[in-house]
């Protein structure tokens, strides 16, 4: 399951380079309007996002109470999805594109930057990095509002994703 997650999740993180190459490129599906295409690959990363949320119930359940340190890092991975859009609009051709995919998406599965995920935002999620009690520096997707003070961390719901990296479920 880990696996599947992982790998939902790394094409959550890259699928925007091929949303918006298709978009520069005015793709479209049989007798569609190009409109309409388009609005429908702008939600392909939202239907993504959505089915990451509901296969992360399956994850192992974990919990953590108190932490030495923490930070918000809701803003720390954006410019590299900006990265991803201005790549995608520099692409000329589509064989290049291809390959410039394949290599992202293998990068991203690697270095597990894949956990970022911009519309998790929209549904309400933030990302924080903390150092536990035990001293162990972990990367949390929490749900709700930001959270200011450290003495309020308490993460009874979390799903581990791995060792490092948990996401909260409701």
């Amino acid at each position: 399951m880990k696996l599947l997650f992982r790998t939902l999740l790394t094409l959550n993180a890259t699928s925007w380079m091929l949303v918006v190459y298709a978009i520069k490129e005015n793709w479209t599906f049989y007798r569609l309007n190009s409109w309409v295409f388009d609005l429908m690959l702008l939600s392909l990363p939202v239907i993504l996002s959505l089915a990451s949320i509901g296969i992360s119930h399956f994850l192992s359940k974990d919990s953590i109470g108190g932490c030495e340190e923490f930070s918000l890092a809701d803003n720390e991975f954006l410019p590299v999805y900006l990265g991803y859009f201005f790549l995608s609009i520099g692409v000329s051709d589509n064989k290049t594109m291809v390959f410039l995919y394949i290599i992202v998406f293998v990068f991203t599965f690697l270095s597990q930057t894949q956990y970022f995920n911009p519309m998790f935002l929209l549904f309400g999620y933030h990302y924080y990095h903390i150092l536990t009690s035990e001293g162990t520096r972990i990367f949390v997707i929490a749900h709700g509002k930001v959270i200011r003070n450290k003495e309020c961390i308490v993460f009874d719901n979390l799903r581990r994703i791995n060792d490092t990296t948990y996401i909260e479920r409701r």
